[in-house]
């Protein structure tokens, strides 16, 4: 098995970006990055959203980072464990 270095650096370029939007959402308060948030309309806790919101994409973005690295070592078992990590991820942030 030989490790594809391109898919190595979008993933890990994806995985960075998702890390950076967590922290802007979440300690910055950037919450316009969210998408279908109007400022206008929310009539919610914006810390818990933020939080919640920022922790999930920079969770995301490691397990990106990690993503093929589990698949050379483990096998395409992980891809299914990843998809239902994001899945679980989304539900637990509504």
């Amino acid at each position: 098995m030989n490790m594809d270095i391109d898919g190595l650096i979008i993933t890990t370029i994806v995985g960075l970006i998702c890390i950076v939007l967590g922290y802007l959402v979440w300690y910055k308060k950037m919450l316009f990055l969210i998408a279908g948030y109007n400022e206008a309309t929310f009539e919610g806790d914006k810390e818990k959203l933020a939080k919640g919101t920022g922790v999930v994409l920079i969770i995301s973005g490691i397990v990106t980072i990690l993503f093929p690295f589990s698949l050379y070592w483990f096998g395409n078992t992980v891809g299914i464990i990843y998809c239902l990590i994001l899945i679980i991820g989304m539900k637990s942030k509504k």
